[in-house]
């Protein structure tokens, strides 16, 4: 019998519930197709080894990349507009 990881939790016919990370082998086959293509479930292959988590080192950004990513698309404040001057000014100054 195919066994499945639930991603998020699930509640399924009759009455049952499974949680993230629990392994079942009772869903309802008409339901398994869907919840594999929405990715809320995973089928566990006796052949595969778990899925290991890799995690990616965090690359420090520039002070011109964190200055780049300030999204203004909402406006600014008074405030925020006297911060971002000064720190640009700060780091105008530290380049010459």
């Amino acid at each position: 019998m195919t066994q499945y990881r639930a991603v998020v939790g699930i509640d399924y016919p009759p009455n049952k519930r499974v949680e993230a990370g629990e392994i079942v082998s009772d869903l309802p086959g008409d339901s398994i197709k869907w919840l594999l293509d929405q990715n809320l479930i995973e089928t566990l292959d006796k052949k595969s080894a778990p899925k290991e988590t890799v995690v990616e080192p965090v690359k420090e950004e520039t002070k011109e990349e964190a200055l780049s990513k300030i999204d203004l698309s909402d406006g600014i404040s008074a405030e925020e507009e006297k911060v971002i001057l000064d720190t640009a000014a700060i780091i105008e100054g530290e380049d010459k």
